[in-house]
């Protein structure tokens, strides 16, 4: 009687964190919509939870009053159900979910002959009424609801469809990725510090230390913004390629040099040979550029049918970083599936089958084609397991993805000429889900098992937890965005730059598209090839050397955002680490991570802090990143 009545109160309790989660997930997708909609504050993009960890320091500050409620594990289910959430509503998610449906329709003309494709988008994706749709790009306008409630369904719909495809995907790898590859997960080691139940953690003077410095750097940096004559260091990533000269050395731009703490701190706790790879192959990459402007080319910009083919190796690279540990996985998902006691892999399995029927059955109604539609899903679940990868073994602050998302690859590969005039007019009007591949959830998916791993959550809970997190979370931001889109106007100038700019993007593209005849890249192709065996030796040396210095997580960010942005900062985390390993073994690296989690706590809530309470006031606030 007893154990039964433990059991159902530990039920009830576990109910009710999800229920406290999914209260903190309403409020944070609400404060990312109207934070980032106008330009205030950008939170969304992040690796780690930016709203999640305030709520955590806040929790934790908290927890002495009421630790039953605050509890440990509770705290650490609502960040998993934040992060699950809250980068599904971003910018480059449902943010520009509207402008990039709509603006088809809205801008079209006789003239600009949106019509060639504007005709095969099926007319429950977007409303075409001039009266429905002005409000949207001129604001101060009320919502037409009952326009939109369809395409809000549909989109919606297989939003959370490819997320729970994602959740599926990650319960399959996460055993073999956290129990027996035993990856770092740098992104969630903050936390899981955070919420240790030890006091000694914030004793400890070195982590306080470590906070002291980016609350005092990027305090200057904010006050220097209302009032220049107030000194500050710039730690933020910049262009530096201005003072490179004329060719070929202006190929290297753009050059990214930066020192900002947090992004330091991250990699600072990912292995040494991932930090050397990426510094490494990240300059490597700009000397390539550099060396084909020399020999008479052009520098990568873009998708170029030419050499060096960076972008067509950068393919090819993601595609087998995501094959080979899915490959290496397989024997063990294969053997706990088939064990009728492990419900969680069959439930994988299933969830996963589902999922992607329902998603081909949804592409193949817009005009995809049977094997378009099988193409797509898989190269999206390939591309976030990529993603999932990367941030599991080298904790970079943003994992970008191949420059020109999954839709612009799959066309230029391939050639517009491969396809119909309705499928290419329909892959480009989705563009918005799979162009800035950051937003893709499926990482936060696998840190959070990771989490729930750690901190003893029951897996079942937390699958729960992140299921209902993304339908809630998907479901409020659909309605905010557009609640605030209508009041502001995409075109009015008062939305941020990187939302309105997908009511040109989306029928730029889709007019080259379908009044251009292209094949396939007969020269580039090969070198997606070149990317993929280069990445697959890189891993196999790795494997079978021990002093082999190079990660093939490096040469698969090298020609990304990552690689462009925070080389400079894997440079001075890989030079720091070094120097403890060498002169203070094991031992003195351990006594280092609290000064490194104050660095990156302080930096990320001084920040937020500081953006928070500028939105609160509604004045400017100095962009601490971008």
């Amino acid at each position: 009687m007893t154990q039964g009545r433990g059991r159902r109160e530990s039920r009830g309790w576990w109910a009710r964190s999800i229920v406290f989660g999914a209260v903190c997930v309403v409020l944070v997708v609400v404060w990312i919509v109207f934070s980032e909609v106008p330009g205030k504050v950008f939170i969304s993009s992040w690796s780690i939870v930016v709203p999640g960890i305030l709520l955590l320091a806040v929790f934790v500050a908290l927890r002495r009053l009421v630790p039953h409620a605050l509890a440990r594990r509770r705290l650490l289910l609502m960040y998993a159900m934040l992060s699950a959430s809250s980068c599904m509503v971003g910018y480059g998610a449902i943010q520009a979910l509207y402008p990039a449906v709509a603006a088809q329709f809205y801008n079209a003309t006789d003239a600009n002959q949106f019509d060639l494709f504007n005709k095969y988008v099926p007319q429950w994706l977007a409303p075409r009424s001039q009266d429905v749709l002005q409000g949207l790009f001129r604001g101060h306008s009320a919502v037409p609801w009952h326009a939109w409630i369809i395409p809000m369904i549909a989109w919606g719909t297989i939003w959370i469809l490819f997320a729970f495809a994602m959740i599926a995907l990650s319960i399959l790898v996460s055993h073999a990725w956290i129990h027996e590859e035993r990856l770092t997960f740098p992104i969630v080691q903050l936390p899981l510090e955070m919420t240790t139940e030890q006091t000694r953690l914030y004793r400890n003077g070195l982590l306080w230390f470590g906070f002291a410095i980016p609350l005092v750097l990027e305090s200057l940096l904010a006050l220097n913004y209302y009032a220049p004559s107030i000194p500050a260091i710039q730690m933020k990533h910049v262009d530096y390629s201005a003072i490179l000269g004329g060719r070929p050395w202006n190929a290297m731009a753009p050059l990214y040099i930066g020192f900002t703490p947090f992004i330091v701190g991250f990699a600072y706790l990912a292995p040494t040979d991932i930090s050397f790879s990426i510094f490494f192959f990240g300059i490597l990459d700009r000397l390539i550029q550099v060396a084909t402007v020399a020999m008479g080319g052009e520098p990568a910009s873009g998708y170029l049918r030419q050499a060096p083919f960076s972008q067509q190796q950068t393919i090819g690279a993601f595609l087998v970083f995501a094959i080979t540990p899915l490959v290496r996985a397989w024997p063990g998902i294969r053997r706990r599936a088939s064990d009728r006691k492990n419900r969680a892999e069959r439930g994988a399995l299933g969830l996963l089958g589902v999922s992607a029927l329902c998603i081909l059955a949804f592409l193949h109604a817009i005009g995809l084609s049977i094997i378009l539609s099988g193409v797509v899903i898989v190269l999206m679940l390939l591309i976030a397991t990529a993603l999932s990868r990367i941030r599991a073994e080298a904790g970079p602050a943003w994992a970008f993805g191949p420059f020109g998302g999954l839709a612009g690859n799959l066309v230029n590969v391939t050639g517009t000429a491969s396809y119909s005039t309705a499928e290419l007019a329909n892959l480009s009007t989705m563009q918005w889900m799979s162009a800035d591949l950051r937003f893709l959830p499926m990482p936060f998916h696998v840190e959070s098992l990771k989490i729930g791993d750690s901190a003893g959550i029951p897996r079942r809970t937390m699958i729960l937890a992140l299921m209902i997190a993304t339908v809630l979370g998907v479901a409020t931001g659909l309605v905010a965005v557009l609640y605030i889109e209508y009041q502001l106007g995409v075109a009015s100038g008062k939305v941020y730059g990187g939302v309105s700019y997908w009511q040109t993007l989306v029928t730029s593209v889709s007019i080259y598209w379908t009044t251009n005849h292209t094949t396939w890249d007969t020269a580039g192709a090969p070198w997606i090839a070149v990317g993929a065996l280069i990445t697959w030796g890189l891993g196999a040396m790795r494997q079978n050397f021990l002093w082999w210095p190079f990660h093939p997580v490096g040469y698969v960010l090298a020609h990304t955002g990552t690689g462009y942005s925070f080389w400079s900062h894997y440079l001075i985390a890989w030079a720091a680490k070094s120097l403890v390993l060498r002169y203070g073994g094991n031992d003195l690296y351990r006594r280092s991570v609290p000064f490194v989690i104050g660095l990156i706590l302080g930096d990320i809530l001084t920040q937020t802090v500081w953006s928070v309470g500028a939105v609160l006031l509604g004045a400017p606030v100095y962009q601490f990143i971008s």
